[in-house]
This record gives C-alpha cells, sequence and structure tokens, in this order.
C-alpha cells in the first residue's frame, strides 16, 4: 500500500483508576501509529480506548423499551448469566430500560483489524464480562464491528461458529484467491480452527459457520508478537492484537481525531486607511482597527480568531497623524499588539460542583453569572453540616468569578435549606446542578432540591435518611427571575427577586420519574422553534418538549435518548448539555458515576431540520469519552464531567466542568474549572486543549500592517 503507515490494535493490562487505566478502560480496542521516521509506536487518544464492547439488552426486555441502546441496535437480547429467571425492571413499562438490570455491561479482549472487500475496516474480539472474566459468549462466537475510518464504529453482533470448545483470538481475513473471509482462532487446548464465509457481515447474528480444515496459510501467524515487544517500550504493558497497513489520508485523519492539536501560526491580514480622512472620521476609522483580531492556525488544518491587546499608544499615534492629515499614500504603519489569552485559575472554584456560567445581559448591561452545587468535602446532600444552599456569584467578567478573584465571598445564597417550593414542603438539602438559561425572556434556574426522607421507602423497607434530606426524593424544579411593570428584569443578587420554586411536571400532572421518584441535571434545547428539556433519571438522559412561556409543565411524554452502554460511561448517563454548531447539535453528558472516574460523553443530531429529538435514532453517540481524566497544563485532573457550554468577553465557546479532589487515595469533592474550546478541521469540540497548544508562546507577539491609500 503506497505511502502507508503501521497501525496496531491492542488493549492495555489494567493498571489503576488514577491513571485513567482501570479494567474498564483498559480492556477496549487502543490504537498506535508506528513513526515512518523512528520505528516508534504513538498511541493515539493519549493510550485511552477507542473502540469498546457494547453493553448487552437482556432477552425479556421488548425491543421498544431498548430504543436507547443505540450502540447495540443490532444486538438480539441475550439471558443474564447465572440469573435467567431475572424479571425486567419498572422503566420497560415506560419504554426504557434501567441500566445495570435490563442491559449488562461487557469489556474485550484480543481485538484484530482487517479490511473488508468494500475498503471498509472490520474489528473482530473476544467479548467478556465487564472487567475481562468470561462472559459465556467466547464458548463460540466472537464479537464483529465495523467502521469507515476507525473514529467510529457499528457493531453488528456476534459471530458464532460450530463449536462448544472455546472461540479465542479471533482473526479474520479476506482471502482473494477464495473469494471468502477466513476466520482463524484456537480452542481452549491451543489447537487451531478454521472457518470460512463468503460475506463475514450477514454472519453476525446468522447460524453458526461450520469449522473446516486447518492448512499451513490458514494458521500462518500475524506480527502481533514482534509489535508487541516493540511497543511495550511506548505504551506500557499491553496486549497486542495485529497490525494492518493504512494510508497516509486514513493515518491523518486519526491523528486529527486522536492526537494532540496544537497551534502552528498566528497571523493578522493588512489593513488600509484612506489617506483623505480628516478628524472624527479618520479617529474612527483608526478605531476599527482596534477589533481586528488575529488568525491562529493548528496542526490539523483548523483556525480560529482571537482577540488582540493592540499596543495602545500606536494605535493613538496612528489616530493623530490621520486625523491631522499627516498620512502619505503609500506608506505602511505597524501596530504591535499580543493575542489575547485568558488562563484560567486551577481550580477555578474550590467544591463547586455541577458548574453554570451564564452570560447575560442586565438591562444593556453585559455580566456573568457563576452557579454551582456545593460539594463541600464531597457531600452534595446536605454539606456544612445541613447547612444546604445555592451559591451564586455575579460579576463583569469571568475570571472576577473565580475564588482567585474573591468570587467565593461574594457569593449569594438564592435558596436555604427550610425554604419552601411552590407546594409549600421545605427543601432540606441537595439543589443539585442549578443551571441557568432565559426560558420565556426570563433568566431561570434549573434545579434538583431534596426533602426530608419519609420513614419507610416506595416497596415498605426502613428508610435510612427518614427525617434527614433524601436524593431519592429529588425532581427538577425551576425558578424565575422577577420583572418590573416596564419589563426590565429585577436584580437578581437578591434572593426576594425570584419567583418561589416549582416542581417540573409531565402531562396530567405526573411526576417526571415514576420508577424511582428522582430527577435531576435539567437543561433546555431549542431547535426548529421547538423547546426541550433533558435531564437524567433511570441513570440515563431523557427528553421532552415544553412550552417556554408555561416552563414547570410538559407538553409530550418523557422518551429515554441516552443510555450508558459502555464501560467508561459505566451505568449511568447524566449532566446533559446542549450546543448548536455548523449544523449539528452537540450534546454533552457525564457517565462513570461520580468520582475519579467521571468522564464526558457525546451524542449529537442534525439541526435547523424540524428533526424529532424524542427519537432516540436521532442522535448519534461517540464510542469513546469526548473528556477523560487526562494531564491538562502538566497537571492530571481526574474526574472531569458534569459539564455546560458557555462564552466569554469576545464570544469564544467555553466548556465549564468540575474534576475531583483526589489526594493521597482520598476523595474530597469535585471543583469547578473553565476551559476555552477549540474546533477541529473535521468540527469536533477539543475540550482539553492546553494552554501553550492553543496559543505557542512563538505566536503571541502579531502585528499588524496599516496601509495608506
Amino acid at each position: 500500500m503506497s505511502g502507508s503507515y503501521s497501525l496496531l490494535c491492542y488493549t492495555r493490562v489494567p493498571s489503576s483508576r488514577e491513571e485513567a487505566n482501570n479494567e474498564d478502560i483498559a480492556l477496549s480496542m487502543h490504537l498506535a501509529l508506528r513513526s515512518r521516521a523512528t520505528g516508534d509506536w504513538t498511541p493515539l487518544n493519549e493510550n485511552y480506548g477507542i473502540f469498546f464492547a457494547a453493553a448487552v439488552p437482556r432477552e425479556n426486555v421488548p425491543e421498544a423499551a431498548r430504543r436507547a441502546c443505540t450502540a447495540a441496535a443490532k444486538f438480539a437480547g441475550e439471558p443474564a448469566p447465572g440469573r435467567e429467571s431475572a424479571s425486567a425492571s419498572d422503566a420497560v413499562r415506560y419504554g426504557a430500560v434501567m441500566p445495570g438490570v435490563d442491559i449488562e455491561l461487557k469489556s474485550l479482549k484480543h481485538p484484530y483489524l482487517f479490511r473488508l472487500l468494500d475498503g471498509r475496516f472490520g474489528v473482530a474480539a473476544t467479548r467478556t464480562a465487564r472487567g475481562g472474566e468470561p462472559d459465556g459468549s467466547e464458548r463460540s462466537s466472537f464479537l464483529l464491528a465495523v467502521s469507515h475510518d476507525l473514529r467510529s464504529y457499528t457493531q453488528l453482533g456476534m459471530v458464532r461458529l460450530d463449536t462448544a470448545d472455546g472461540v479465542n483470538r479471533p482473526a479474520v481475513d479476506y482471502d482473494k484467491i477464495s473469494r471468502r473471509y477466513v476466520v482463524r482462532w484456537c480452542d481452549d487446548a491451543g489447537s487451531p480452527h478454521v472457518a470460512s464465509v463468503a460475506d463475514i457481515i450477514a454472519a453476525a447474528n446468522a447460524a453458526p459457520l461450520a469449522v473446516g480444515d486447518v492448512d499451513v496459510d490458514a494458521t500462518a501467524g500475524d506480527d502481533a508478537d514482534a509489535a508487541h515487544a516493540v511497543a511495550s517500550a511506548a505504551l506500557g504493558p499491553i496486549v497486542a492484537g495485529n497490525v494492518i497497513d493504512v494510508t497516509e489520508t486514513e493515518a491523518a485523519a486519526l491523528i486529527a481525531r486522536f492526537g494532540r492539536v496544537y497551534n502552528t501560526s498566528a497571523s493578522v491580514r493588512q489593513f488600509a486607511v484612506p489617506a483623505a480622512l480628516r478628524g472624527d472620521e479618520a479617529r474612527d476609522a483608526v478605531r476599527t482597527l482596534g477589533n481586528a483580531t488575529a488568525a491562529l492556525r493548528y496542526s490539523d488544518g483548523s483556525v480560529a480568531n482571537r482577540a488582540v491587546d493592540w499596543n495602545a499608544d500606536q494605535l493613538a499615534a496612528l489616530a493623530d497623524d490621520a486625523a491631522a492629515g499627516r498620512l502619505k499614500p503609500g506608506e505602511t504603519r505597524r501596530i504591535d499588539g499580543r493575542v489575547r489569552q485568558t488562563v484560567y485559575p486551577v481550580p477555578f472554584a474550590v467544591e463547586r460542583a455541577d458548574p453554570s456560567v451564564f452570560a447575560w445581559n442586565f438591562n444593556g448591561e453585559p455580566l456573568f453569572l457563576f452557579i454551582a452545587t456545593d460539594d463541600t468535602d464531597g457531600n452534595c446532600v446536605d454539606p456544612n453540616g445541613g447547612r444546604t444552599h445555592m451559591p451564586l456569584r455575579v460579576a463583569s467578567s469571568i475570571m472576577e468569578l473565580s475564588d482567585e478573584a474573591g468570587g467565593r465571598e461574594r457569593e449569594i445564597d438564592l435558596l436555604r435549606c427550610g425554604d419552601r417550593n411552590s407546594e409549600g414542603r421545605a427543601m432540606t438539602g441537595c439543589f443539585w446542578a442549578p443551571e441557568l438559561h432565559v426560558i420565556g425572556g426570563k433568566l431561570s434556574v434549573l434545579f434538583m432540591p431534596c426533602f426530608d426522607g419519609e420513614p419507610t421507602n416506595p416497596d415498605g423497607s426502613a428508610n435510612d435518611r427518614a427525617g434527614k434530606p433524601d436524593m431519592w426524593t429529588g425532581r427538577c424544579h425551576i425558578m424565575q427571575l422577577k420583572q418590573d411593570a416596564d419589563g426590565r428584569d429585577l436584580d437578581p443578587r437578591d434572593p426576594a427577586n425570584w419567583t418561589v420554586p416549582e416542581p417540573i411536571l409531565g402531562p396530567g400532572e405526573r411526576i417526571l420519574n415514576p420508577v424511582q421518584r428522582i430527577s435531576l441535571d435539567m437543561t433546555v434545547i431549542v431547535d426548529s422553534g421547538r423547546w426541550y428539556y433533558a435531564w437524567q433519571q433511570v441513570g440515563s438522559v431523557w427528553i421532552a418538549p415544553f412550552d417556554p412561556e408555561r416552563p414547570a409543565r410538559l407538553t409530550g411524554e418523557p422518551t429515554q435518548i441516552v443510555v450508558p452502554e459502555f464501560a467508561w460511561d459505566n451505568m449511568i448517563a447524566e449532566g446533559p448539555n446542549a450546543f448548536v454548531h455548523d449544523g449539528r447539535i452537540f450534546l454533552i453528558y457525564s457517565g462513570s458515576l461520580v468520582g475519579i472516574d467521571y468522564t464526558t460523553g457525546l451524542v449529537t443530531a442534525p439541526a435547523g431540520v424540524r428533526a424529532d429529538l424524542t427519537d432516540p435514532s436521532v442522535w448519534t453517540k461517540l464510542d469513546y469519552p469526548l473528556q477523560k481524566s487526562g494531564v491538562y497544563n502538566g497537571a492530571w485532573q481526574l474526574g472531569t464531567g458534569h459539564g455546560m457550554w458557555s462564552h466569554d468577553e469576545d464570544g469564544n465557546l467555553i466548556y465549564v466542568f468540575h474534576n475531583a479532589e483526589y489526594e493521597n487515595g482520598r476523595y474530597g469533592g469535585r471543583d469547578a474549572q473553565v476551559r476555552r474550546v477549540h474546533w477541529s478541521a473535521e468540527g469536533m469540540p477539543i475540550l482539553d486543549m492546553a494552554s501553550d497548544e492553543e496559543l505557542a508562546p512563538a505566536y503571541a507577539e502579531v502585528s499588524m500592517e496599516v496601509a495608506v491609500r
């Protein structure tokens, strides 16, 4: 293959959660490219998994209830190992599944990459139970997936073989002579076996393939052993799969998606000033030059425009000369400047989880608001000895909201423990995930308070949270900023200027979550003139339409749209937040439970075409986390997640999220962080671009040429 690169697939040997390499992550397909210059292997995606086995639905879960299991859409239901008679959850009655009950997470071993006849990639692997133990499928089958570009995958299901003696290290290759796909594997005793089929795609979930006679060619090994020896030095302890050739174009696409994107240049276009201008007209022309931006170019071919702090003295001198008529046609002036790059403090706000930063116009005055969950010492149910509150910060810049700039000392409590909702119930705990939006023209806060628990749970068992804040009583609420008679907003810093919190109910005044009661992490999506709420319940993301003029009531039934189907999102999908970019809705969500394993996932849907966002098939799920624990600006950040999109003072998209406090094995809660977002050349958001990658120091100083015409 002309101009080819070598690509290795492998799994890692699990190490620790602190290295983002526990069993859930290690037992997935990883990819590495070999440098043609040095022969060294370079891991893609920071040596993190790229293809994960999908969770498998239970056989007693009807197809209508697992519509949101999009990664496993082609899988048939399977019995639960060791508990075949287990019943489906109550979620099934509402057209949904419950993670861990109705679907079971899986892992994989021994991935093998091959080319399909049509040029696509195929992946064969041994499917296992979550964590690597056998799940029974390996007795007679292997997992099959296909991909156009190794950046997204379609899992086709299991290819069954006519054996019960074990299918270890499955491998598939196309034989041009016989025009058939040859499947190779070893049984549990180490004996080689072979089967063949004309259409490997059709073999998924079909009748078992007959086992054929073994010949020398069919058992020929690949170069995995040699690759293993070379690659381990660069990748750490791994279990190598195989090596295939990829084209230069394919390698470039993989590097653009899974490599580090970094700043390669900065430039400012030339501007012109007419020599004939005089007085204020001339000064105005020069003044507009102060808005000139720099074009930052990146290694993947992407471009970002950034504001520049121009030399004020040079601009003033140019304005004076222009106003006085001292500029001569043909001459050129140079204005120096520095690309504006605010590097926010880390942490931005200590023990403030599920953060929301909101750029808002307060009757003509631009303000930034920050609101979050109080997560003191990791207790977000009733922190500070039961003194639960909803902290709000207001400032004229994002930096002023930070702890470092005194933002914590200026916090206002919008709500406190014991405040009552519109039903007259005392809200005693949680105040989880408050999020700011403008709904129906009014500044609004969506959040989840909880109430003291009853003596018994709904199933009749004793409630250990009786008389204390009980998170399972929590439900999504809304409160809105009041306006005066002229429609002007009242001051959001005065708690009295907000409406009494009202629970958000579904059609027929029903609670949102009839299965478990609790509903939380609500956000807003607006598309094609339609308004939707998205939120978390039953461990997954749900959506429903609503009328912004009556925001406490849904206008349609809730639908489950995102289910945690991979080991990396680990039993929960929560904290949704949406942004529209280039005709697509980017809905981020968080998975893997609160703590140091937290991750950020992504689903996308078409925007502006009146797509039915309540249909799970409209949403496309990323196979791996968009953001995960990793090194940022030279230091590890663990448990990154529950983020939201916002904008800074210059209109740049920013990402506000939290990470876990973790030191010497102790988890101490979650801290808020703020970063800018970079859009890659292929249109993907990059959430973990380091400061020097965003703007290389060598390109921070720029100049603008001003030609006199």
